[in-house]
């Protein structure tokens, strides 16, 4: 089994998007077909999505609206300076907000308790905060919106890597989010491999974007 850095599958994900031409929304919404695929549909009923402002966070509006389809109770929150948001997570939440679905910031204490109590009623917390390419560590409202899904939550998952993590050696950065299950896309990274019950999905990139890319950096 190949595991990659952050970058590396930052670089495949590029290569996929410029040179092959596939849409990064269309990455994003296989990515969103695949989490639904892993999450029991029969056994969870009500979930509470937590989305930072760039990719992972858009993959994690877009599970929401899966969910919502399914008729499933979705409650949907947003960290992070919305002005900063990643186009594929813009296109997503003006999905959302055209679907007259309600998606709440968190910017305050007053938000983390209203966090606190949608956490508690749902089945499942679906993690969608920060992806690979987190390199600090967790401060702030951020930290503490992490320390609550963990007290907090009944089960938990987390989309591509558990937020705090860092991709590429596998070290908490301060807190992370501890999952039950983490569902990964494409490639295994290299810090999710002591990880338990991390699935790793297809999101439909093409082997040869993959073998050109791991061959550059190779010989680099």
């Amino acid at each position: 089994m190949i595991a990659v850095t952050g970058n590396e599958m930052k670089a495949i994900d590029n290569y996929c998007i410029e040179k092959l031409g596939i849409p990064g929304i269309v990455l994003m919404e296989n990515a969103a077909l695949k989490v639904i695929k892993n999450i029991d549909l029969d056994k969870f009923n009500s979930f509470t999505i937590i989305c930072g402002v760039g990719n992972n966070g858009g993959d994690g509006l877009a599970v929401g609206r899966h969910l919502i389809v399914e008729g499933k109770d979705v409650s949907i929150f947003v960290i992070g300076n919305l002005n900063k948001a990643s186009e594929d997570f813009s296109i997503n939440y003006s999905i959302l907000k055209n679907m007259k679905i309600e998606i709440k910031a968190i910017e305050d204490e007053e938000d983390l308790k209203d966090l606190i109590v949608c956490i508690k009623k749902s089945d499942m917390t679906i993690d969608s905060i920060f992806g690979t390419g987190l390199t600090r560590d967790v401060e702030g409202l951020y930290r503490d919106v992490i320390a609550n899904i963990n007290e907090h939550s009944k089960y938990i998952l987390s989309i591509d890597i558990p937020s705090g993590i860092d991709s590429d050696t596998g070290k908490v950065l301060g807190i992370c989010v501890k999952a039950d299950k983490t569902v990964t896309f494409q490639l295994m990274k290299k810090g999710l491999v002591d990880y338990e019950n991390v699935i790793v999905e297809s999101i439909g990139m093409p082997k040869m974007a993959i073998e050109e890319v791991l061959q550059l950096t190779m010989d680099h």
